[in-house]
């Protein structure tokens, strides 16, 4: 588990606990279109194993982000420690009335900014479907640039699915 706790005017993201994962199963089954996308309600079970993994894992981090004491979202990914350090945003959530806020770019920054200032780390990762273009502009609105594109990477539906993989680095 990577301790990532920022607190900076009304939003404040900080590691998840155990007993945030029934709060977060429910929450994320009410964003109808992460369901429909998905086309699957997760189950507490799913759940409860991310948390584990995340908890025993030195380089994972799974936070929930909040707006005051309300719960808007998770980041949930992995630091790898090499040369260089590398930070991989394995999933972005933020409840979907706020996409075409500004508040969804500032959440990314101060993440990326807290990691960057607190650790030294400069290169971040993320992936998006090719099909996802809502995501993909997100990234792109948030300075993440086309790296490289995995090939078949997901299977939906029966289908082999490309995945784009994302970069951004802090200098």
């Amino acid at each position: 588990m990577f301790n990532i706790d920022i607190v900076s005017h009304d939003i404040s993201i900080m590691n998840v606990e155990k007993e945030d994962m029934l709060k977060i199963q429910k929450w994320i089954n009410n964003q109808r279109v992460l369901n429909a996308y998905a086309k699957k309600n997760y189950g507490i079970k799913e759940f409860y194993e991310r948390y584990l993994e995340y908890y025993v894992s030195e380089g994972e981090y799974f936070v929930k982000v909040l707006s005051g004491s309300e719960f808007i979202g998770i980041i949930k990914g992995r630091i790898e420690f090499k040369n260089p350090n590398e930070v991989w945003i394995m999933c972005y959530l933020i409840e979907i009335k706020l996409y075409s806020t500004d508040l969804v770019t500032t959440i990314i920054n101060k993440f990326l900014t807290h990691l960057y200032e607190n650790y030294g780390m400069r290169n971040f990762y993320t992936f998006v479907s090719v099909n996802n273009r809502e995501m993909l502009e997100l990234w792109k609105n948030n300075d993440f640039e086309i790296s490289r594109v995995a090939s078949n990477f997901l299977e939906v539906d029966g289908k082999d699915k490309n995945i784009l993989i994302l970069k951004k680095t802090i200098q």
